[in-house]
């Protein structure tokens, strides 16, 4: 039987968040769906979860991988499902109705139907939507990309355009998609509500590692998009915290009457080396 999705799981070691997934897909009003459950061999009770609840999972395996992206490539080898949602562990739904609503919007046209996600890091108790735009450009992928929680991915692109990238550590989602909206031209299209919580406390949330989705973004760029590599460069330093204190300066009026009146002061204050 072929089915409209395949949900995949990837987890190692994260039974907490193993659990919070599982129920969030197990409860979807929706129920035709295949749902894969790929564990990297895990020692933290993560198998005792999978295994009670095997009789609502289409297939899982609990094995050494050779990573994030091995893993998630060995769910889309097990998938059926005309599309692809990844929910990683600690990532969940954002309610019952998500994947019900998201079949209503498919269409035969689509490749990659994306809507919002709430980012959420329970450490450190923040939370805050990251919408996403209606049209991608270019620039969007600079500073940004699609969260691969709230899209649907039609399978069969993987097979056309490549599977992820494994030598990568973090960017290899990045890599997919603007490879596939910018050389492959597929067809991408918004739906305007939330489809995920994002769990900012895995690996590619953490700044620790961020010298490493730098370096893996760059060599992206280097490999496909070599002409605009400068460009790259160049955009990548307007990302910063500096370069946002100006743009949040540029949008309200008096935030910029306040930074004029204090340079006045200053310009009135400080001796004039000239004299």
């Amino acid at each position: 039987m072929k089915f409209p999705v395949s949900i995949i799981t990837i987890n190692y070691n994260n039974s907490l968040g193993l659990q919070k997934t599982i129920e969030s897909v197990l409860c979807q009003t929706y129920k035709d769906f295949e749902y894969i459950v790929i564990d990297g061999g895990s020692l933290d009770g993560s198998l005792e979860i999978i295994q009670n609840h095997e009789k609502e999972i289409s297939y899982w395996v609990s094995e050494k991988d050779g990573g994030i992206y091995n893993a998630m490539n060995k769910g889309i080898r097990q998938a059926t499902g005309k599309f692809v949602l990844f929910m990683n562990s600690g990532d969940f739904l954002y309610d019952a109705f998500v994947l019900e609503n998201l079949i209503k919007e498919i269409t035969v046209d689509d490749e990659i139907l994306y809507g919002d996600v709430l980012l959420r890091n329970e450490k450190k108790k923040w939370e805050r939507i990251q919408r996403h735009p209606e049209e991608l450009p270019f620039s969007y992928f600079y500073r940004q990309t699609i969260c691969q929680q709230a899209c649907l991915i039609k399978r069969s692109l993987f097979h056309t355009i490549f599977f992820y990238n494994e030598n990568y550590k973090i960017c290899s989602d990045w890599e997919f998609f603007i490879y596939a909206v910018y050389i492959a031209r597929v067809k991408t299209r918004k739906v305007d509500f939330l489809i995920s919580i994002y769990d900012t406390t895995g690996v590619s949330g953490n700044p620790n590692f961020k010298h490493i989705a730098t370096a893996e973004r760059e060599q992206t760029i280097e490999k496909y998009f070599h002409l605009y590599k400068d460009d790259y460069k160049r955009l990548l330093s307007y990302s910063s915290p500096r370069f946002d204190q100006l743009i949040q300066i540029e949008k309200f009026a008096f935030i910029r009457k306040l930074v004029s009146i204090v340079f006045s002061v200053l310009l009135y204050i400080l001796p004039d080396k000239h004299k």
